[in-house]
């Protein structure tokens, strides 16, 4: 049976912040499931649109693309240029596919049109086996950095180049 064609992806409008903001929630959901502190989901629940709203209103050096699937968002990718002085000049801030559309090509889309083929860097959750499987086919490697940020639930995260 063929694969279904990936998601139609565009980029994303400050009309778009509650989309983006519920599939960045379930994304968590998904992938972190009982890892992250149920009080860390409750917060997002009430602050995760407003932050996409005032990040769309204001890109700066962001771009944030969505992926839709029969008119609901099923995937998001935002990356941003960080200047000098950083391990690569662009960095692949998020890139979260709903489970049900995993393994259409999406994420790989969402991808390629957020960074192409240039140098950049990316944070991962360490023990995120099928996220750090992916980016290593697409040319990144960890590098040896970690971090924990409290906003994240204090999962440990790892820096992958390219």
């Amino acid at each position: 049976m063929p694969a279904l064609p990936s998601a139609r992806i565009r980029p994303a409008s400050v009309l778009d912040a509650p989309a983006l903001a519920r599939v960045h929630q379930q994304g968590w959901r998904e992938t972190y499931r009982d890892r992250v502190p149920e009080t860390v989901y409750t917060e997002r629940d009430h602050t995760l649109e407003g932050q996409w709203a005032a990040r769309l209103a204001d890109p700066g050096d962001t771009h944030t693309w969505i992926a839709e699937r029969d008119g609901e968002a099923v995937g998001l990718a935002s990356a941003r240029a960080t200047g000098p002085g950083q391990v690569r000049p662009l960095e692949l801030t998020l890139l979260y596919v709903l489970a049900a559309e995993q393994g259409r090509r999406t994420g790989l889309h969402l991808l390629r049109l957020a960074v192409g083929d240039a140098p950049c860097f990316l944070w991962v959750v360490e023990d995120n086996d099928r996220a750090v499987a992916f980016y290593r086919r697409q040319g990144f490697e960890l590098d040896g950095a970690r971090r924990e940020q409290a906003a994240h639930g204090l999962l440990p995260e790892v820096r992958m180049v390219r």
